[in-house]
């Protein structure tokens, strides 16, 4: 799957494709230097605009844009365990976590409640 992401105005529009043959034509649409311009996508949209209103457009493989989130997760699980072992050695953590008032208990120690 591809994207064609169109910058027109203030505002943009997603056009997909399922494989790069209908890439090429969406593209081959855009840079055809007419004044106005009309895009199919493989999932019912059309694109019609005048070529001096789309101020460009950025082309997206989605395999490999989910294979960057992939990524971009795994480094901030990472990056959180990091941090979360760093901060379980620092002396400044630990004695702010030590100085953490104790929960109060409603029930009291060893407090059971009346039986009939």
């Amino acid at each position: 799957m591809f994207i064609i992401n169109v910058a027109l105005g203030n505002t943009s529009w997603r056009l997909l494709f399922k494989d790069e043959v209908g890439l090429g034509k969406g593209v081959t649409a855009l840079t055809s230097g007419r004044p106005n311009i009309e895009v199919d996508d493989d999932f019912g949209q059309t694109l019609s605009a005048k070529a001096n209103s789309i101020h460009g457009f950025m082309l997206e493989d989605m395999d490999k844009t989910k294979m960057a989130h992939v990524e971009m997760a795994l480094h901030q699980a990472r990056t959180q365990g990091l941090a979360t072992k760093m901060a379980q050695h620092d002396p400044a953590l630990k004695a702010q976590s030590n100085m953490s008032p104790n929960v109060l208990n409603p029930m009291g120690s060893g407090f059971r409640a009346p039986t009939n």
